[in-house]
């Protein structure tokens, strides 16, 4: 009997583990984002302009049931400058992804779009995903009937003379039922020291929401609206020594009847970045910054303290697998008002987009 079943799993084992099939995506991320904010001494967000595209072509071998490992780059490129592409932002991981198991999995360096996560613009800003597309580390998710949860780690920097030993860990989850939801995410960035700079700062931000999805109900692409609690954590243990808990409560409302649409988002509260200008990010006093936030700068909020942020925006139905939108967005503080104007541009395409047809 025992010569029988090893005669057996020669025969099957090689035909299941040979099943392997070539598997590919390929992304472009074009953005025009013209800001225009006025006077930067009142504007807590500077006035700049972010034109270029990123294109992510990555290939690999797929096997089993949902396992592959994939290769690829990011390629960036700002128009305007004198280089075709900046230095690419490798790509190579592990992929876990079947529809009939509840656990996924991605260990490598892989795209920030696999998040699932509904982080609010206070974690991390467009500015922030399109210079940083890939995550290196590792994400794990398991998804239920009626909810999901989700949890992953950036190693988004390793110690040198001048670079800071840096890493960020991300918690997100989400339950739903009929046309309510209600979940949460947790960002907290660990920003250690260098060889030249001294200290470590803790900068966490965990955000807890409830909304309702009413699309189907009033026949509308979209029409959903959710309030949060943004709560910050910002522990600077070198140079100051006690943690500052900011927070504040974020309102927001999305419509789109057709191609046309708003998103409306209104917060108030406290500067959830309260860090920003300190001159400790390295043995030159350069300030923390962007460095240290991944955020929208607004979410520093003035006087008033709070900050709206409307966008109405044009999105022309395309094919599948490309995603065109023109969006005006209007920014006030209680006291000034800035205006972004965007054109952005994805096309996400892959193997099983073009399988046969059988």
């Amino acid at each position: 009997m025992y010569i029988g079943l090893v005669a057996l799993m020669a025969v099957v084992v090689p035909g299941a583990t040979m099943a392997q099939v070539v598997v590919w995506n390929a992304d472009f991320d074009f953005r025009f984002d013209n800001r225009e904010y006025g006077d930067p001494s009142r504007m807590v967000a500077p006035s700049e302009t972010i034109f270029g595209a990123n294109i992510t072509p990555e290939v690999g071998l797929g096997w089993g049931y949902g396992h592959s490992l994939m290769i690829g780059a990011t390629l960036h490129a700002d128009m305007g400058s004198q280089k075709f592409f900046d230095s690419p932002s490798f790509i190579a991981y592990y992929d876990f992804t079947d529809s009939h198991s509840r656990l996924s999995s991605s260990l490598g360096l892989f795209p920030r779009s696999k998040l699932r996560g509904r982080y609010s613009r206070a974690t991390f800003d467009e500015t922030y995903s399109f210079y940083n597309p890939t995550i290196e580390g590792a994400l794990l998710r398991y998804t239920a009937s009626y909810w999901w949860f989700e949890m992953a780690c950036d190693w988004n920097g390793l110690r040198s003379a001048s670079r800071r030993e840096m890493f960020t860990l991300l918690v997100a989850g989400e339950a739903n039922k009929g046309f309510s939801y209600a979940g949460y995410n947790l960002m907290l960035h660990h920003h250690a020291q260098s060889d030249t700079a001294r200290g470590v700062v803790d900068n966490g931000l965990v955000n807890l929401y409830i909304g309702v999805d009413l699309s189907s109900l009033l026949g509308l692409k979209e029409f959903s609206m959710q309030a949060s609690w943004l709560q910050g954590y910002q522990n600077d243990r070198y140079h100051i020594g006690t943690p500052v808990l900011p927070g504040g409560y974020e309102l927001s409302l999305r419509m789109q009847r057709e191609e046309i649409g708003l998103v409306d988002t209104f917060y108030k509260g406290q500067d959830l970045m309260p860090y920003w200008n300190l001159p400790y990010e390295d043995a030159q006093g350069s300030i923390y910054g962007s460095s240290l936030y991944s955020g929208d700068p607004f979410y520093r909020v003035g006087e008033s303290g709070f900050y709206n942020r409307l966008e109405l925006y044009w999105e022309p139905r395309i094919k599948n697998g490309v995603a065109l939108r023109f969006s005006s967005v209007h920014h006030f503080d209680g006291a000034h008002w800035g205006w972004q104007q965007v054109i952005a541009l994805r096309v996400d395409i892959g193997s099983e987009m073009f399988a046969p047809i059988r």
